[in-house]
């Protein structure tokens, strides 16, 4: 593969990667806890390898994985995500204040809970536990006016585009197979990610080059394509499509904003991306119109904001 094409599929797993993270929490086979844990009981905090092996994109991204026996390990991860990620933001203007380079730096953490089960709705509070003992976080929350995209259908008559189309397949087991593509992305294996989409999944399509970059996903709901947008977009999309139940679709991708989004979650870019056009997002706007049917309006709406008073740098173990 040459390195142009290498940076893509980078890009494109970089893209994916905590949208498998997200639903393998989320979908947690086991049955829910009696009592849901508020604390780890082990904690391991230590700063990340400043220099990650640069053939490896894992290495290089920021990565919040569930493990077996109710463990949680982030990679490469800033301190700014982890807060995130522990009052549930979902875009980079819902957290203010805070030392710029004590936010920046990044973290591995391994983390363990008592019992052989972690659940999605506990992690926040689990995070924020974390995040209060070992990094003296304090915060408080405002309602601000920040912009957002409400997904919205783009054709007067509902019409759909030519690239999503009601799924066919049977996904009751979907969060089983997403769980298993969560599993083996922690053990470094990208393959999932790449090439025809498998029941019930996203993968990403470079075969046809760098400047024809292809994601589909087959029995998806609205939600897995909010998720996609607001990360490419940085800004929080709201489903307004009224669409329910499961879809398949292709979308071309614009390459640059997944380079950024890339960039935002700290990997460094190969040399060859230099060559690629910049993107003023209109790719992206013709993707969802001509090919899903769909479009983003950008609209402004009242948003908490958590608001930093103190935070530390965490002492090493």
């Amino acid at each position: 593969m040459n390195n142009v094409r290498s940076t893509c599929t980078f890009a494109l797993v970089t893209l994916l990667a905590p949208l498998t993270a997200a639903t393998a929490f989320a979908q947690d086979p086991a049955a829910p806890s009696a009592s849901p844990a508020t604390t780890f009981d082990v904690v391991s905090v230590k700063p990340s390898n400043p220099n990650p092996d640069p053939t490896n994109p894992l290495s290089q991204i920021a990565l919040m994985l569930p493990q077996p026996g109710g463990r949680f390990t982030a990679t490469n991860t800033p301190l700014r995500m982890l807060i995130m990620a522990a009052y549930e933001l979902r875009q980079d203007a819902q957290l203010a204040g805070g030392p710029p380079a004590v936010l920046a730096a990044k973290y591995d953490i391994t983390a363990r809970v008592a019992g052989a089960t972690l659940e999605m709705k506990e992690l926040p509070q689990l995070l924020r536990s974390l995040l209060a003992d070992r990094f003296k976080l304090k915060t408080h929350t405002e309602s601000r006016e920040l912009p957002l995209y409400d997904l919205v259908l783009a054709r007067g008559d509902g019409r759909l585009g030519p690239e999503l189309k009601p799924s066919k397949s049977e996904c009751s087991k979907g969060d089983e197979l997403v769980a298993q593509q969560g599993a083996a992305l922690a053990k470094g294996d990208v393959a999932s990610f790449v090439g025809k989409p498998q029941p019930c999944m996203v993968t990403t399509d470079t075969s046809g080059g760098p400047l024809n970059l292809w994601m589909r996903g087959d029995g998806q709901e609205m939600k897995q394509i909010v998720e996609i947008l607001t990360q490419l977009t940085g800004r929080a999309v709201r489903d307004k499509t009224g669409l329910t139940g499961r879809y398949d679709f292709a979308m071309k991708m614009d390459l640059q904003m997944v380079l950024t989004l890339a960039q935002r979650m700290g990997a460094n870019i190969p040399a060859a991306a230099a060559n690629i056009p910049q993107s003023d997002g209109s790719s992206l706007t013709t993707a969802l119109n001509e090919q899903l049917g769909l479009k983003l309006d950008s609209v402004r709406a009242p948003v908490d904001v958590v608001v930093i008073d103190s935070v530390e740098a965490a002492t090493p173990d």
